[in-house]
């Protein structure tokens, strides 16, 4: 009897800790695809975690129906604890609900489900959800996110005891109810040495948030910040910005100047920002392009912005050891005002098409919102 709870306990525990373990799996590949596609649709990024943790419910479901007596409750406690931690991983109202959708399907049919049943299931799920709105107070002590859940799984198995006593045993009961609670201590153990991992990676390489090169944030802070002003209220422009002829400086003066090149226009922007226009900020989102976010920015302020940052580029001089020499840049902006909805990818590739306008244009141009200014206006702006 002994072993054969010591063996449920751990199947508990290692099958939680292998959810988990792909689920981390199946993040990292996502935004590593979205980012190598320049991909911000929240949609795409979303769909493959909120199909995975679906599958894995159905499966636990379809697994559950083949068992009876001890079997049975431990696969109904897998179920619950994937339920309910899943609501610390979906990104999103949309999302929530989708799992939740699946997740009452499934309880639904199990026979067990009564009107008490169905408030005490939704409103734990919203209540794990919502840690996300006030999660942030208690970063110091990660196991407090824990302890809403394992209350949570506690009531959950009382009240089957209470309300199935033909069916489990109060020694089955208490048995799914301590392993529900050290499922979610692994859980946290494992939360906790990935966040040490990540700290350590952080500090390290420091591309979890900037570019190793010229120290502007990289494409996958842009992705997060973009993401975040596009949802936000209030106008929004956008710059998308690539260096020209940057392939025949590499060629001409080799890769070393290249990246002289990009540290050049990096920082010569970044100060601009800096001391002008603070709510702006630089982003190195591939090779030698560049794009900038402009909050509350309406499209006069923005065109004047992306006028002077042109001549910024034009006024920077690249040193090397036989002399200097001066950069150009293409421009493309796109604004949008007021509350937006949809794709934020759509705006991003707006802003990259005028980009390749402003080249197919002559380059050292700047193209707002499909038009191209004339050389006169590209110069009358000062920095």
């Amino acid at each position: 009897m002994i072993q054969q709870a010591l063996g449920y306990f751990f199947l508990i525990v290692a099958s939680t800790l292998g959810f988990i373990t792909v689920y981390t799996q199946i993040d990292s590949s996502i935004q590593q695809a979205n980012a190598a596609k320049r991909n911000l649709s929240p949609l795409r990024r979303e769909m493959p975690i909120v199909i995975y943790i679906c599958a894995v419910l159905i499966l636990m479901r379809v697994i559950t129906t083949g068992f009876s007596g001890e079997a049975y409750w431990l696969f109904v406690n897998l179920q619950v604890i994937i339920l309910v931690y899943s609501n610390f991983l979906v990104p999103s109202v949309p999302a929530f609900l989708t799992v939740q959708a699946v997740g009452g399907i499934i309880f639904g049919t199990s026979g067990m489900m009564d009107w008490f049943s169905w408030i005490f299931l939704f409103a734990s799920d919203f209540i794990v959800f919502a840690e996300r709105w006030y999660g942030p107070k208690f970063k110091h002590y990660r196991m407090i996110y824990m302890v809403p859940a394992m209350i949570i799984g506690i009531i959950f198995w009382a009240m089957i005891g209470v309300r199935f006593p033909e069916l489990i045993s109060t020694r089955v009961a208490v048995f799914n109810g301590f392993s529900f609670c050290y499922a979610y201590f692994a859980l946290q153990r494992f939360d906790q040495d990935q966040h040490v991992d990540q700290q350590i990676i952080a500090k390290l390489t420091h591309e979890t948030q900037y570019d190793g090169l010229t120290q502007v944030r990289n494409w996958s802070t842009f992705q997060e910040d973009f993401n975040d002003a596009f949802h936000a209220d209030g106008e929004l422009a956008l710059i998308a910005l690539d260096i020209d002829h940057f392939k025949d400086i590499n060629d001409t003066y080799g890769h070393l100047v290249g990246n002289q090149a990009l540290m050049v226009v990096s920082s010569n922007l970044s100060k601009y920002f800096k001391e002008n226009y603070p709510a702006g900020h630089v982003y190195r989102t591939g090779g030698e392009e560049f794009a900038i976010i402009l909050p509350h920015t309406d499209q006069q302020v923005a065109s004047d912005i992306v006028l002077t940052c042109q001549k910024r580029v034009q006024q920077a001089q690249v040193r090397y050891s036989q002399g200097e020499f001066n950069l150009t840049a293409s421009f493309g902006l796109a604004v949008d005002g007021g509350k937006r909805s949809g794709d934020p990818t759509l705006m991003f590739k707006r802003a990259d098409h005028y980009l390749y306008q402003s080249k197919h244009n002559g380059r050292d141009c700047v193209t707002v919102e499909g038009q191209t200014l004339p050389a006169s206006q590209n110069s009358a702006v000062h920095s």
